[in-house]
């Protein structure tokens, strides 16, 4: 691939996907502290995930013989005022690797590199999913309302999550 713009993109958004680990790291930690195990259970989870996202576009870019650049990762956010609070700012955050993506996918549409759009829908279609997650959450806990028995049910679901790797 010869279109410098496009692998900068791609790029950018293989440090971001790990920036996004990190962030979520941080989430979990503070979950942990905070004595909510489900909820840092969860978080981990979803810094697995990004994770696996970031190899994918690894693997991706050296496929096509990318001379992968990291990038300096700030310090994540390590304190927060509710468990509302951690899941408005992930989905804020979901909603930037969207827009990234969407990017990517203009990008390449209009170099017409059609392995970089099959690459960017798959990404797009997952992001679906990970916006739905954190708005359902978020709702939840709108519902919940502070109520003790709801928080530690909310807590609880989310102790059941386990990352396994996407299909492809």
């Amino acid at each position: 691939m010869d279109n410098k713009k496009l692998l900068e993109l791609l790029n950018k958004q293989y440090n971001f996907e790990i920036e996004s680990a990190y962030i979520y790291k941080a989430m979990s930690l503070w979950a942990a502290k905070e004595n909510w195990p489900g909820v840092a259970n969860f978080l981990h989870q979803q810094a697995l995930e990004e994770m696996f996202h970031a190899s994918k576009l690894q693997n991706y870019l050296l496929d096509i013989d990318y001379d992968v650049k990291l990038t300096s990762i700030a310090e994540p956010k390590a304190e927060y005022s509710s468990l509302k609070e951690v899941f408005t700012e992930a989905l804020e955050h979901e909603k930037q690797v969207t827009s990234n993506f969407m990017e990517i996918m203009k990008e390449a549409k209009e170099v017409s590199d059609y392995q970089t759009e099959i690459q960017a829908q798959w990404f797009l279609t997952e992001q679906v999913e990970e916006e739905a997650t954190f708005n359902d959450l978020i709702l939840t806990l709108e519902r919940i309302n502070d109520s003790a028995a709801g928080l530690f049910q909310f807590d609880a679901q989310l102790a059941q999550r386990s990352f396994s790797k996407p299909q492809a």
